[in-house]
């Protein structure tokens, strides 16, 4: 629902007479017009209890899933595996239920420190080593032509070295103090409810406090590396179906190509001379049959076609549209050596012209051997041979102090209202390029019918906001409160197809008033991901074939990357948030869309953005910029209520020392998330 213009003139009035002040938050919600289907008894469709579709806060999750970038959002899974010969960058997402979050006042007289002098040692001198691992590969030795299958299913297999990998071991010491101490409890405490502690029993939690840089150790390994050139020759389908050299445009009748063209090569098994039907041969001319040479008058009876003879200029038998090609320069024209576009399967057999009159065909390649095509145009060294430094670098933690606090037990925290504070911690680590290698992000949930998530409140910065790169970059400021944000609406804890909610409310901040709506939405369908838990099979000759992949180089089943499975009636979320700059009418989108299937959790997770789009746009433009797609799940749950859940619960920790637990390692850090995705705005 849009403001009228005197609305507006009023808001901007506003905002010229509160420019130089620090207004306070003003959340209005407007409820005209907005679906909410969360008070209609049955809407008609599929069920299911939200802690069977997303995860149960009683569980120890370990995801691994495939993160798709912006600049990959378009390729689906399988062409990313052929296209780029490697699985997509793995993000893993973790739970930790045996911790605790509380972010609630703190009360000094019961966490005040003490300290135990017989346990605490200061510049205790520890010895430690550090390994580094070399990346793992194998060499391509040779691809053979497989001829023991049908004439279809031929294609070269490659000959791999076992794995190759070196290690070294770096030993070094580090200099710190041990100091012990003892306290009620190490907790913010509650502002409502009791809090019920077993002062006969003790827990201790180590706190590991290290030096802002880490110790950094690098090592060069040095390898020779045999592998396929980029140039793929052997997966690319040919395109240049009139076999002239170049690009044409579609034809109206079937017309040959205005040059003789000598029999199509094949792979003489029986070495007759004679084509039969279960040799391979080159399809130079897009019929899929083999064509023997265009028949020509020689004229001077010497046994081959020579320029100016006469000869009989046949087409291929079918119309052929323009033809396609693989545009490898990117400007948007065919070359002669673009005329070809990529197969997922290597069964292209590569013949060297070196010689016109006597073309060969290659059916084993060896590191370094090259081909001509018929057009002159040369490719070296297929199988490539280079000589690889693996530079690796591995860092460890200088640590100035292992501090070890002993607390009583902490048994339950009972609120009266029967509903639950207790924040539970999920975190997502994914491959970065910055100085970590690594990046990640906390997402602090809980559910109290619905599922919320911890957040401090963002807005995108207006034209001018920017006093800096690194501001510029984010594309966000922060509000300094944290507040809960519904993630996943629920009826009495169920997911409904078919719920619809919408909220909208003006947020008016030092910067601007924004207005904020929110649409959330369920549907069910089927979604496909690479997540099959068998990934591969030993075939007749005791190799491994993955299922994504045939010709993949595995030495295991384990090796093999993920292959699709389809899970069917899943859970679609769709959550679409809009904010609008009041006054100056930029909008902002999010579009986070998450699969939800039972007892698996989140299956794939897609995440679009928007600006305000020009004005002769007629429709809303949507950039994707992150994909997730599962790929290994585990998942191991206890037994028990919430009561029982929060026996077993050994920490307690506060949010501002997460970087002290050893499981976690990272201090909590302010990001915008979508969903769990983290919300990074392409540069």
């Amino acid at each position: 629902m849009k403001p009228n213009i005197l609305y507006l003139l009023l808001i901007s009035l506003f905002l010229l007479i509160s420019a130089c002040e620090e207004p306070e938050k003003k959340n209005q919600f407007v409820e005209e017009e907005l679906a909410n289907t969360l008070e209609t008894t049955d809407l008609g469709g599929e069920t299911g209890h939200i802690s069977d579709y997303f995860y149960s806060f009683n569980s120890n999750i370990d995801v691994e899933f495939y993160r798709f970038s912006s600049s990959y959002f378009s390729f689906d899974y399988n062409q990313y595996l052929n296209l780029l010969q490697e699985t997509p960058p793995s993000l893993n997402m973790r739970s930790f239920p045996e911790y605790l979050i509380e972010v609630t006042p703190t009360q000094q007289e019961f966490i005040e420190r003490s300290l135990i002098d017989s346990l605490t040692n200061m510049g205790v001198i520890d010895s430690n080593s550090i390994l580094i691992l070399s990346t793992l590969f194998k060499n391509i030795e040779s691809l053979v032509w497989d001829t023991d299958v049908e004439p279809e299913a031929q294609r070269y297999k490659p000959n791999n070295s076992d794995w190759i990998s070196d290690s070294a071991i770096v030993t070094f010491t580090d200099t710190m103090d041990i100091i012990s101490y003892r306290a009620v409890v190490d907790t913010p405490m509650i502002d409502e409810g009791v809090l019920f502690i077993d002062q006969a029993e003790w827990v201790d939690t180590r706190y590991e406090y290290v030096a802002d840089q880490r110790l950094e150790f690098s090592h060069v390994f040095s390898f020779q590396r045999k592998q396929l050139n980029g140039d793929s020759l052997m997966f690319r389908v040919n395109t240049d179906c009139n076999d002239n050299g170049v690009w044409d445009d579609a034809e109206s009748t079937d017309v040959g190509n205005g040059i003789w063209d000598p029999a199509e090569p094949f792979y003489d098994l029986n070495n007759d001379e004679v084509k039969d039907a279960n040799e391979p041969f080159e399809d130079r001319n897009c019929n899929n049959s083999w064509d023997n040479a265009e028949a020509y008058t020689d004229a001077n009876s010497n046994g081959q076609y020579d320029d100016g003879e006469d000869f009989v200029d046949s087409g291929n038998g079918i119309i052929d549209g323009a033809e396609e090609y693989t545009d490898l320069d990117g400007d948007e024209q065919a070359d002669n050596d673009e005329l070809f576009l990529f197969n997922p399967i290597p069964n292209k057999m590569l013949v060297t012209w070196a010689d016109p009159q006597n073309p060969q065909v290659i059916n084993i390649i060896e590191p370094g051997d090259s081909l001509v095509t018929r057009w002159g145009i040369t490719y070296y060294d297929i199988i490539e041979i280079s000589d690889y430094d693996d530079t690796k670098t591995v860092s460890a933690l200088d640590r100035d102090s292992l501090v070890t606090l002993y607390t009583n037990q902490v048994i339950g925290h009972i609120i009266t209202d029967g509903g639950q504070d207790d924040y539970f911690i999920v975190k997502t680590e994914w491959e970065a390029n910055n100085s970590a290698g690594y990046d990640y992000d906390y997402l602090l949930f809980k559910e109290n019918e619905h599922i919320y998530k911890l957040v401090k409140p963002s807005f995108f910065k207006p034209y001018g906001y920017y006093w800096s790169e690194g501001q510029m970059a984010s594309g966000f400021w922060f509000k300094n409160q944290f507040e809960d944000e519904v993630v996943y609406y629920t009826s009495s804890g169920l997911l409904r197809e078919g719920e619809h909610v919408e909220t909208m409310y003006y947020d008016t901040t030092k910067t601007a008033i924004y207005r904020v709506e929110r649409s959330f939405k369920v549907d069910v369908e089927d979604v496909t991901v690479p997540a099959v838990n068998i990934r591969g099979f030993i075939n007749n000759d005791g190799a491994v074939e993955c299922f994504a992949n045939a010709a993949w180089p595995a030495a295991t089943i384990d090796d093999c990357p993920g292959a699709d499975t389809t899970f069917i009636d899943a859970f679609k979320i769709t959550n679409i948030l809009t904010q609008t700059m009041i006054g100056t009418d930029v909008e902002y989108g999010e579009k986070n869309i998450t699969w939800l299937v039972q007892g698996y959790g989140i299956v794939k997770d897609e995440l679009h953005i928007r600006w305000t789009e020009r004005p002769d746009a007629n429709k809303e433009l949507w950039v994707g910029l992150s994909r997730w797609e599962l790929g290994k799940f585990s998942a191991t749950t206890s037994d028990g209520g919430q009561f029982a859940k929060l026996l077993n619960r050994a920490h307690v920790v506060k949010i501002n020392e997460l970087q002290n637990i050893p499981e976690l390692q990272d201090p909590f850090q302010i990001k915008r998330t979508a969903g769990l995705q983290r919300v990074e705005l392409p540069k």
